[in-house]
């Protein structure tokens, strides 16, 4: 027999459902306008609210960005279309592959969001506490045999940000398409040597 859910409940489970619609909305428009050209009535609008239900929620436009950042972060797998057990697992060309779709899919929230963690340091700090987090996430996944090597979390750290390097070569095209080919190969190679 089902329970039937509790008028508190029921509040509480709207709430989070509406939360959540503006954060993803605020993402959503990030992601096509940036932070600095997206406004609080155009989030809630998007997301069919009005603005005095998104000021319910998030104080002001930034605590709106850092509650969309964390979001983000949280649902970073889904956006990537990867788990952290596929990260670094046998399939380098696939975690590779799961890199370019987040930085070309969110290419303009990206570039706002790398010169906000250095000028904004509310937004540096949870930047480096997810990026933190999720490579430790990824580490304490990687196979035993991987772990137990010298250096290993290292590596990982190095391996993440040549990662990353490619990826920011790959997303404003600043080889031809046969360098980023070549580049994309030594990579892998690269990140191979270091972890496998």
């Amino acid at each position: 027999m089902k329970q039937r859910r509790t008028d508190k409940e029921i509040v509480q489970s709207r709430a989070i459902e509406t939360r959540e619609k503006l954060l993803k909305s605020a993402l959503e428009l990030y992601t096509k306008k940036g932070y600095h050209s997206t406004t609080v009535d155009e989030i809630a609008k998007n997301a069919g609210l009005s603005t005095g239900v998104a000021y319910r929620y998030f104080k002001n436009k930034k605590d709106l960005l850092l509650a969309a950042i964390s979001y983000g972060f949280s649902m970073i797998k889904d956006l990537a279309g990867v788990e952290e057990t596929d990260l670094f697992g046998t399939d380098l060309d696939h975690t590779l592959t799961a890199f370019e779709r987040i930085h070309t899919e969110y290419f303009a929230f990206h570039e706002e969001l790398e010169g906000l963690r250095h000028s904004d340091s509310d937004v540096g700090r949870l930047y480096d506490e997810f990026t933190k987090t999720a490579i430790e996430n990824v580490y304490e996944k990687l196979p035993e045999g991987i772990r137990k090597k010298t250096d290993s979390l290292e590596n990982l750290y190095i391996a993440i940000g040549i990662m990353e390097n490619y990826c920011h070569t790959f997303m404003h095209k600043r080889l031809s398409d046969k360098q980023l080919k070549v580049m994309r190969k030594n990579v892998i190679k690269t990140v191979e040597a270091l972890l496998l």
